[in-house]
């Protein structure tokens, strides 16, 4: 990875980290949810095929159980939840869909503990608010999702089968062009929506899409 795509992934990152923060204010805008997941499944793949380029074949593994056991935590939390809600107010099958152990996801396969995931969430999903009383709030229940999306992002792609160091050079550059290109074309546009609604939220965005020169210190545009 050269200069250039450090300071670019470290923009990326600074991006990723806005997503993170500001859920429920970006929610506001509906499009932005779609783009925001391929941004995080995007920077995922970035980050599994600089591995390969540095020449650590167990980087992409290292990667997944990164990811995984994020996962597989954020779903133990809330599926305990559940299961204690569902025991107050006698509701067996819900019980029954929540009594999941990280023990138990650990052992599954890919697919399996993905979909295992899933379900929690969804269930989270129909219960809504209720869980707050409960100790896990709506921002709990997005960040399973994201969770979820980042561990599908590495699983999913065929791109994580580059085995070539000289193979993952190129696919860096067309991965960072790609998620270039989203942050310009798509989320930079969909984000002055929020620059009234929430400016506190868009200037820190606005901020974070500043790519600084790790050389020469000096602060660029991005769209420069």
């Amino acid at each position: 990875m050269n200069a250039i795509q450090r300071n670019r992934l470290a923009m990326f990152m600074a991006v990723k980290n806005v997503f993170g923060t500001y859920p429920a204010e970006l929610s506001l805008i509906k499009a932005l949810e779609g783009f925001i997941v391929k941004f995080n499944e995007l920077i995922a793949q970035i980050e599994a095929v600089h591995q390969i380029q540095q020449g650590n074949t167990t980087g992409a593994r290292q990667l997944k159980l990164k990811e995984e056991a994020e996962m597989i935590e954020a779903t133990v939390k809330l599926a305990a939840t559940m299961y204690v809600y569902a025991q107050v107010n006698d509701m067996p099958d819900l019980q029954a869909k929540c009594a999941v152990s990280a023990s138990q996801m650990e052992r599954m396969s890919d697919q399996k503990v993905k979909a295992t995931c899933l379900n929690v969430y969804h269930e989270a999903i129909t219960l809504g608010d209720v869980l707050s009383d409960y100790g896990q709030t709506v921002e709990d229940v997005t960040q399973l999702k994201k969770e979820i999306d980042d561990f599908s992002a590495i699983i999913a792609s065929p791109r994580s089968a580059i085995v070539t160091r000289s193979q993952a050079t190129k696919e860096l550059d067309c991965l960072m062009r790609e998620a270039n290109d989203l942050l310009r074309d798509k989320i930079d546009k969909l984000m002055e929506l929020l620059k009234t609604k929430e400016p506190k939220v868009y200037n820190t965005y606005l901020a974070a899409r500043v790519i600084v020169d790790l050389r020469a210190g000096i602060k660029v545009v991005e769209e420069e």
